[in-house]
């Protein structure tokens, strides 16, 4: 882990900047949303004024995480204030983060702190904290601050658990590692609370949700070759109001469970033409990241995932494909 060589240089930076732009990915998950609160608690302690920049709001279920605070979700908007900082935080690459396009509108260099855990990171920043060995992006905060001495208390030690259980799927993912318990230990100890953490983050599944994972189950196929388990989300699966990130993601981590398989993909059609692929597997022999890229997409070895222009349309043989 690069923390040691790179915290007092981050912190050096942080310090003299007078306003820091904060971002994380698009459809922010409960490790994103964590580390931004996390990180805002950071920044605060070192009197830095900050902004956070996300494609679109955290999802009402992790809002309590940001104390309901909205995100900026207009690039315009934040490009035109006047950094000193940019920190990026669970994104494999600007592309995802969504600021690629309007990152050169401002003008002066400025120096980009890169924190993630994804295998497929492309080590965009000028600062790179990137440790694949990581359960989650909070968990390297965690061994950031602690090499910071910043204190943690219970808001920041609860933002930082949070995106440890979202990503281990409390604690039963094959990311789950005696580090990432060890660090779960320690954020308990700091006034993280398990039960309510676990309630917020995982335990959200509305009715519309579940009748989704039914219409996907319905369809799930399984293809001996490759013994992969399959199966598509239409749009029109899903009712207005639900929560389309936590559909696949949650589908995905359910199929992974499937005995008798050694991966399982998930394709869901999203309204605005977009496939969203997502993989898990539980096999070490696997690296499901590297097929993830091969569809311009990331992720870890074991969960990864990419996302693809067309539409799901049924076949007369009755598979689907992508058009």
């Amino acid at each position: 882990m690069d923390i040691e060589r790179h915290s007092q240089q981050i912190q050096s930076v942080l310090t003299a900047a007078k306003h820091v732009l904060v971002i994380t990915h698009p459809q922010p998950d409960a490790d994103a949303v964590g580390s931004v609160a996390a990180m805002a608690q950071w920044l605060a302690s070192l009197n830095t004024t900050h902004t956070v920049f996300c494609v679109d709001q955290p999802p009402s279920h992790l809002s309590w995480l940001v104390n309901f605070q909205p995100f900026i979700i207009n690039p315009i908007v934040a490009a035109a204030g006047a950094y000193d900082a940019i920190i990026v935080m669970d994104c494999g690459d600007l592309k995802y983060a969504g600021v690629i396009d309007w990152l050169p509108a401002i003008k002066q260099k400025i120096p980009i702190i890169n924190i993630d855990h994804h295998a497929t990171n492309s080590h965009f920043g000028d600062i790179n904290i990137v440790d694949t060995e990581a359960a989650s992006t909070t968990e390297i905060l965690f061994h950031l601050f602690r090499d910071r001495a910043f204190s943690l208390n219970a808001h920041v030690a609860n933002a930082l658990l949070a995106g440890i259980v979202f990503d281990t799927y409390n604690f039963t993912n094959p990311n789950t590692s005696q580090r990432a318990l060890t660090v779960a230990s320690a954020l308990l100890s700091a006034g993280a609370g398990l039960t309510h953490v676990s309630e917020m983050v995982l335990r959200t599944k509305s009715v519309g949700t579940l009748q989704a994972w039914g219409q996907a189950l319905t369809r799930l196929s399984f293809n001996p070759r490759w013994n992969v388990a399959s199966t598509v989300i239409t749009v029109n699966d899903v009712e207005a109001g639900v929560s389309v990130p936590e559909i696949a993601e949650g589908a995905a981590n359910f199929l992974n469970n499937v005995g008798g398989v050694d991966a399982a993909l998930i394709l869901h059609e999203l309204p605005d033409g977009i496939i969203k692929g997502s993989f898990r597997t539980n096999s070490d022999l696997i690296d499901v990241s590297k097929l993830a890229m091969l569809c311009g997409g990331g992720g870890h070895k074991k969960a990864a995932g990419f996302r693809l222009k067309g539409r799901l349309v049924k076949t007369d043989e009755g598979y689907w494909q992508i058009i």
